[in-house]
């Protein structure tokens, strides 16, 4: 009996302590999960992050009043249809029918599928249509009441206007008394501020929008001819213009004319249409072209710091012209002095014309705010500055060139490898694989090319029917490039000047005592090797 009291004793002390245990562990698993799961702020704008905690798969959510599928909507901004958290203090907010209609409605069809007049395609079969303001007596009296108060615009997103309301409105009996102007068949602007307030400090996105402009692109802003669609049909943020709600406190925001170049620039030119150079294509008539810092002052020579500051803003109205024609000198100015000839400090000095090139390339100068191709092509032998789609003809434009002028600026030849001899790393260095590129290669003897670099490869041409090379296949570009065939970018022996000989000496060279590298032929010897006509 006392073995039997203790045993029960030692399992009623186990269940205790696995019960206790039980008990710690929950608080654990609590905190745990706290932790692990970030707190959501109500306050700050709806965003994906706040409902993937309790709703992982946002798309299998399901809502009782209405069909929606939130995985087709993903392309849009929370903040588009929630401008508030769905839930707080215990409920639940469901977006009003006028936000569905922003992008499905007859004004936004492109935006979105437009919505059909059959109720069951957006609602449930077990969803209630009528309204619970709609009591029994609605028709007499108290649907009047409700639509001077909210407009006939919520009506009009059940009702049909002919079939619904005309059938007693027509009558105008007595009785009735003549139909208020409120109910006309054209709906009537609604003139009441939104039922929703929206945070300037959020971040912009269409549907802040809609609820006052319900059309965007009928609202002109009178400044610019702007087409809201045709931007949003190519997917491209809001955010991408307006950096915030264009609706302040202090005022309207308006957008500069530089965040227009950014897509519609020559640098960006792939991203957007490139801008034209006339005015009327994108202000109209009645916009005063000329700004209001533009003075008398301004114009007399006010100018300068602005330009010192940034002369790309000056250069998206004025073309170099209208600047030379007053800094050659000799002109009038607006405050009726002559305007003296204005040269620029660093072009008085003789190593500039040497060295301006570099620099245009850096895009570390102006150039263009005085210089157009023409005055460019005075010294270049082709087309300057280079168009956007250069890289596509230039070989039909440089080939006449020999690449003399394309040396003026791109001293530095690693560039152009990354596009030239890319599809023959691995031909062999005969003739038929580099005249037809290069013609001048086909002069006999090879000695007489003009290009110092195209004599060299010339020279070694057909190397396996001459005899002093001994060599029973032709050359390759990694033969003496090293490593030329496997990485294009890096080589051991770049050979950048003509009359480098070390890359020569692996087949043309010998050792010495010291088991150094030399030439195998001294002096004017080694020469007359290759320039058998020099009469050296």
């Amino acid at each position: 009996m006392a073995r039997s009291r203790a045993a029960r004793g030692i399992v009623l002390a186990a269940v205790a302590v696995i019960s206790t245990a039980a008990f710690l562990a929950v608080p654990a698993l609590q905190a745990r999960s706290v932790v692990d799961s970030p707190p959501i702020d109500l306050t700050a704008p709806v965003a994906a992050r706040n409902c993937t905690p309790c709703h992982p798969v946002i798309g299998a959510s399901r809502n009782a009043s209405v069909i929606f599928n939130h995985a087709a909507h993903l392309t849009a901004d929370c903040s588009a249809c929630h401008f508030v958290n769905p839930h707080e203090n215990g409920k639940t907010a469901v977006p009003t029918m006028a936000s569905c209609f922003t992008c499905h409605g007859l004004e936004h069809g492109p935006t979105g599928m437009i919505a059909s007049s059959a109720c069951t395609d957006c609602h449930p079969k077990t969803f209630t249509l009528r309204p619970v303001t709609h009591v029994k007596d609605w028709k007499a009296k108290p649907h009047a009441t409700k639509a001077k108060q909210l407009g006939v615009n919520g009506c009009l997103l059940c009702h049909d206007p002919v079939k619904d309301c005309d059938v007693c409105h027509d009558k105008e009996v007595p009785g009735l008394g003549a139909m208020p102007s409120i109910y006309l068949r054209t709906v009537p602007i609604k003139t009441e501020e939104p039922s929703k307030l929206i945070d300037p400090d959020d971040p912009t996105s269409i549907g802040q929008c809609n609820f006052c402009h319900p059309d965007v692109d009928a609202f002109k802003p009178g400044r610019i001819i702007f087409a809201h669609e045709d931007h949003l049909k190519r997917d491209f943020q809001c955010t991408v213009c307006h950096p915030r709600f264009a609706h302040q406190p202090l005022g309207t925001d308006k957008n500069t004319m530089q965040s227009c170049y950014r897509c519609h620039g020559l640098q960006h030119a792939s991203s957007g249409a490139v801008a034209t150079d006339k005015c009327e294509a994108c202000h109209p008539k009645s916009f005063k072209l000329e700004p209001a810092t533009h003075t008398v002052k301004f114009l007399s020579g006010g100018h300068k710091d602005q330009a010192k500051v940034g002369v790309s803003y000056c250069a998206m109205c004025h073309k170099s012209e209208s600047c030379v024609k007053c800094h050659n000198g000799g002109t009038k100015l607006a405050d009726g002095r002559v305007g003296l000839k204005v040269i620029p400090a660093d072009h008085r000095k003789p190593q500039w014309a040497s060295e301006h090139g570099g620099l245009y390339l850096a895009q570390k100068g102006d150039c263009a705010v005085c210089h157009d191709s023409p005055s460019c092509q005075q010294c270049h032998l082709t087309t300057m500055p280079h168009p956007t789609d250069w890289l596509e003809v230039h070989a039909q434009s440089g080939r006449g060139l020999q690449g003399e002028d394309c040396r003026v600026c791109h001293k530095d030849r690693e560039a152009c490898q990354d596009c030239h001899h890319a599809s023959v790393r691995s031909a062999e260095l005969v003739a038929a694989n580099c005249v037809k590129c290069h013609p001048e290669m086909k002069t006999e003897p090879a000695t007489k090319i003009k290009v110092a670099g195209l004599a060299e490869h010339a020279v070694h041409f057909n190397v396996t029917t001459k005899a002093q090379y001994k060599k029973d296949k032709p050359y390759v570009c990694d033969d003496c490039h090293i490593g030329f065939g496997s990485t294009g970018i890096r080589v051991d022996n770049p050979l950048t000047g003509p009359h480098d000989m070390r890359g020569c000496y692996d087949c043309h060279g010998a050792l010495d005592i010291r088991n150094q590298r030399i030439a195998p032929w001294p002096g004017s010897e080694l020469c007359r090797r290759c320039h058998t006509d020099l009469n050296l």
